[in-house]
């Protein structure tokens, strides 16, 4: 039980040291929207851990503090994680003032639980209370974490939104990949789950003796970890407004239209003819073959739109709609085809096939090794041993 004890103090000592040395070096970097709301994030988790801390110990003053600023945690970090994804790839007038109204419900739990139950234990003002809550607490927790779970679902759609969108822009989406907000929100899920189902355990059978609290803790430590070590280093996104909402123009200009104009309240090519979204196509494909853009490792839907002599939207439109395949796995087909054609002739003492790969618009050999084996079945290796 002893070591128990010495595991728990390490683990959740580690836990706010990193968490406050996070939050240092974040306020030393003259954060932007999303490091900000990070900030927020960290602190609240920071007293999280620190309220499990001073519970072990029996430190009641600092429990207080602890509950004062760190209960209601998934009321806080739900809203807060979700927006912390839009500070990703939105400018903060179009979030930040509905993040207020999303944390209206912890607002309310901190005046009626937080702070009444913080006063109590440090200065014994409400003795009613340490009665009424060790009553309420399971419920309150399942409904906290109720609403946690929404704004992780809300979060997991538009991390897919985000990362389909910059499918439809970008040509490579590595740097910008957030796949592992992906893995840390399956992380929180799980961790809300366990703590869920032993709030129902209690509410039907007898109490756990041991503390459940420092488990649900450590686990919290290590997806903290996770969001604190790649959330600093995660770059915004940039990404055209209209990607992200593409319906949006066409609600303001359809709101009174019948049903025969419905279909068009989104198109960005309807002015043309289908002979000139054909010449459209030929352009495309001429530019592509015999300019050959892709090689670029870093182009863009805009910058290819432009070669063309059209808009972003429009070229979206006609990748999407008219050739049924997005930005991004359009150039990558070009480039894994000139990778195939410069290994013809491929000759190991001359050249390297990271270095094909790279000529080819690749900008990383992890990218190129996937998408490779994604388009083609075999890894490149294997695919010259067949060739």
């Amino acid at each position: 039980m002893q070591g128990w004890s010495m595991f728990s103090d390490f683990v959740l000592i580690f836990g706010m040291s990193l968490l406050f040395l996070v939050v240092l070096f974040v306020l030393n970097t003259k954060p932007d929207d999303s490091k900000k709301v990070l900030i927020f994030f960290f602190i609240n988790a920071f007293f999280f851990l620190l309220y499990y801390y001073s519970f072990l110990h029996k430190a009641r003053h600092l429990g207080a503090i602890a509950i004062l600023f760190g209960s209601g945690t998934g009321f806080l970090l739900g809203p807060l994680l979700l927006f912390y994804i839009k500070s990703l790839v939105l400018p903060s007038q179009k979030y930040l003032s509905h993040l207020f109204v999303h944390l209206i419900p912890f607002l309310i739990y901190w005046l009626v639980i937080s702070l009444p139950l913080s006063l109590d234990i440090a200065f014994g003002l409400f003795p009613w209370y340490r009665h009424v809550y060790p009553e309420l607490a399971d419920f309150i927790n399942l409904a906290e974490n109720v609403y946690f779970i929404s704004y992780i679902i809300l979060s997991y759609q538009l991390i897919r939104k985000i990362l389909k969108a910059s499918k439809d822009q970008y040509s490579t989406i590595e740097k910008d990949n957030l796949r592992w907000l992906i893995y840390l929100i399956t992380g929180l899920t799980l961790v809300v789950i366990v703590d869920s189902a032993f709030s129902v355990y209690e509410l039907n059978f007898p109490m756990i003796t041991w503390n459940i609290g420092t488990v649900i803790a450590f686990f919290l430590v290590i997806l903290y970890s996770i969001l604190g070590f790649k959330g600093l280093f995660q770059s915004k996104i940039l990404l055209p407004e209209y990607v992200l909402n593409p319906d949006k123009d066409a609600k303001k200009t359809s709101e009174n239209s019948n049903s025969e104009n419905e279909e068009k309240k989104i198109s960005q090519l309807n002015s043309l003819s289908a002979n000139e979204i054909e010449q459209l196509k030929i352009k495309l494909y001429k530019i592509l073959e015999f300019d050959k853009p892709f090689l670029d490792d870093s182009l863009s839907l805009t910058e290819l739109a432009s070669q063309i002599g059209i808009s972003n939207k429009q070229l979206s439109e006609l990748l999407n709609q008219h050739l049924k395949v997005n930005f991004y796995n359009l150039i990558n087909d070009y480039r894994i085809n000139e990778v195939k054609k410069r290994l013809e002739n491929y000759n190991s003492n001359k050249e390297t096939l990271l270095g094909i790969a790279f000529e080819s618009g690749f900008q990383s050999k992890a990218s190129f090794n996937r998408v490779f084996k994604l388009k083609t079945g075999l890894s490149p290796s294997n695919y010259i041993k067949n060739f």
